[in-house]
């Protein structure tokens, strides 16, 4: 299960910079989403149970995400802030157990971080499991459809739109429910707490599927 773990937390982190990490050792001029600014409201079902909002601004060049679920009895709670290379994740309730970590999609991106921005995006889904098949109505949004043996992904101008997998025999979903676009978002939400006592978090390397499987056995 320690591998399952570690998957839904790069599977989360993937959906948040997908597009983001992969313009930071690019020209300033491109774009990590399609619009300037937002605020998405998403809902979690199945073996994850919850809500969790997303906002950015600057197209996408700040970004960050508060989570307030349950996975089983285990709550997972808190923020995700990415800027920079580095993403900072903490829960305000527990200033001792900040994590601060080298965004693991950059490692996993390499020399093709100069790549051409729809490729990219097809090759870190097709990491994960994921293939693109068209386009999908979501919300009135006409998104990217990416599917894979486990499920299917939703995005709208880079932005996750609907994630819906099976694994290990457990049933997750994620799907936006509010879509506020090119509006004003307080800056405030973009800022690191400084009473937050942040642990360096190594990289490891994203688990593959097979080994879920050897340890669920």
């Amino acid at each position: 299960m320690k591998h399952l773990k570690i998957f839904y937390f790069i599977i989360t982190l993937f959906c948040l910079t997908i597009i983001y990490n992969r313009t930071y050792t690019q020209e300033l001029t491109l774009k990590p989403y399609g619009l300037k600014s937002g605020i998405i409201e998403y809902k979690y079902t199945g073996e994850r149970v919850g809500k969790a909002t997303l906002y950015f601004d600057d197209y996408g060049n700040k970004s960050a995400m508060y989570t307030d679920a349950m996975r089983g009895k285990e709550k997972d709670k808190g923020w995700i802030i990415s800027f920079g290379e580095n993403q900072f994740i903490f829960d305000s309730d527990k200033p001792n157990e900040g994590l601060k970590m080298k965004n693991p999609i950059l490692e996993l991106l390499g020399d093709k971080s100069r790549g051409d921005f729809n490729k990219i995006t097809d090759e870190l889904y097709s990491k994960m499991g994921y293939k693109k098949v068209g386009t999908e109505k979501f919300l009135g949004k006409e998104c990217n459809s990416y599917r894979g043996k486990d499920g299917k992904v939703l995005t709208w101008n880079g932005i996750l739109m609907l994630m819906d997998f099976k694994m290990a025999g457990t049933h997750t979903k994620e799907e936006a429910v509010s879509i506020k676009t090119n509006i004003p978002v307080d800056p405030k939400i973009f800022v690191v707490p400084k009473n937050i006592k942040f642990s360096e978090m190594p990289m490891f390397d994203t688990p593959s599927t097979e080994d879920d499987e050897d340890e669920t056995e």
